[in-house]
This record gives C-alpha cells, structure tokens and sequence, in this order.
C-alpha cells in the first residue's frame, strides 16, 4: 500500500514536471518578437543609408538588459569620423506592466568641424492592452534629463540641460505565423525650450526562420525650429536579428 501510494505521487510529480517544461516551451512558441514587453534574447543589425547599429538584447525572466551601438558610415567633408551613438537599456516587466531605465547618447562631428556630444536619461512606464488575439496596444509614459555639449574648435564650450517628458502609443498587429506590424507614434516635451518634439515610428518584421527574422521600420521627425530643426526628417532602416 505504501509503495503504491509512493509510486503514485512519483508519477503525478514526473506529469508535473513534465507539464511545466511544455507550458514553458508554449510560451517560448507564442512570443511575438515585436512585443516590447516580451523576454527574449536576440543579436541583430540595423542600417540606414547613412547609420549602421549593432543591437543586443538578453531575457533573464521578468528582467531584461539591452544595448544599442551605432556609427555613421560616412565621415563629412572635413574628414572627419563618422559620428557614434549608443544607448542602454533595463526592462523589468510583470503581467503586462513594465518599467524601465535608459540611457543615451552620442558624438556628432558638426561639418565646420565642431563635436557635439549629448547625454539622456530616461525612466519610463509601459503597460500592455490585449485587445484581439492579435492586437496589442502599449500607451507608455516617461520623464528624464537631457544635456547636450558643444566643443567648437575656438571659443568656449557650450552645455545646455534640459528636463523632459515623453508619452506615446505602441499598437501592434501580431501575425499568427509569428509576423508583426507596428507604429509607435511619441510626442517629447522639453520644459526649458517649451517646446515639443513630435516623432512616428512604423515597421514590421517577418519571420524567415524559426529564430531569425528580418524587417523595417522608418522613424519621422516633424521639424522644429526652437531646437534649430529646420526642415522634416525621415530616415528609413533595414533590421536582421537572430533569436537564441
């Protein structure tokens, strides 16, 4: 009697196990990669006409860690380098509600030969909605600090701080066969300019293998002249990205 009622419990605790491995695989197969608040862990490429950027991502559960480095693939006609950007990033996220900290910046080697260099700090919230089974909407919110220097080549060195709030909608359509669409339309205000900074991301991906998936999006940025952005800008890129 006893052996049967260990054998028993043996048995249903091997189910268990090996029903938490299943549901654990589900879950893998049911990530869409163009989830902002899935865990998961890619390698992958970005590139414009003009930018080439290498971006890493790794899931360790509710906790993710990503990082984004960037150059410019042509130097300017002073001959300068090409300019470099990169930001870092800590993603927690539970049942939907996520929070995050990044961290930003770069090096812009100005055509008179000046360097500009700029520095973000941003803490934000993402929450998401599961309208359809394919349908996600993702309103985001978050306040940071911005300082930009610019080092000219005579004179003196000019910084400028700033403190800012950004609010934007992520809506997503998540294909069935794993494929995604997306636009992430953001408006940033920034309190010392008084003035904001209106920005639409769009794109996609598609996937061509179990674990690899290529795309595009394309970033506008409405001009502004308080910021001395005189015209619209729209940059449009090509992505890559391998899954592990």
């Amino acid at each position: 009697m006893k052996f049967s009622t260990v054998k028993t419990a043996g048995a249903l605790l091997v189910a268990a196990m090996t029903m938490n491995v299943a549901a654990q695989e589900q879950a893998q197969e049911d990530i869409n990669y163009g989830d902002p608040t899935a865990s998961f862990s890619t390698l992958g490429v970005s590139a414009s006409q003009d930018h080439t950027q290498l971006n890493g991502m790794y899931g360790a559960g509710s906790n993710i860690f990503q990082l984004d480095l960037g150059v410019k693939n042509k130097s300017d006609d002073k001959g300068k380098s090409g300019d470099v950007n990169y930001r870092g990033r800590y993603f927690h996220v539970t049942d939907g509600l996520g929070y995050s900290v990044d961290v930003l910046g770069g090096q812009t080697n100005l055509q008179n030969g000046d360097k500009s260099t700029s520095t973000t700090v941003l803490a934000g919230l993402i929450y998401k909605f599961q309208v359809t089974d394919n349908i996600s909407v993702f309103p985001m919110a978050s306040l940071g600090y911005t300082r930009s220097d610019l080092e000219p080549k005579t004179g003196k060195d000019v910084k400028s701080t700033d403190n800012l709030f950004q609010g934007g909608i992520y809506a997503m359509y998540g294909f069935d066969a794993g494929h995604w669409l997306y636009v992430n339309p953001k408006v940033t205000h920034m309190r010392k300019a008084n003035t904001n900074v209106a920005q639409v991301e769009a794109g996609g991906g598609f996937m061509v293998a179990e674990k690899v998936s290529v795309g595009a999006k394309v970033e506008y940025t409405a001009k502004n002249t308080k910021l001395n952005m005189d015209k619209d800008d729209t940059v449009a890129w090509l992505q890559a990205n391998y899954y592990f």
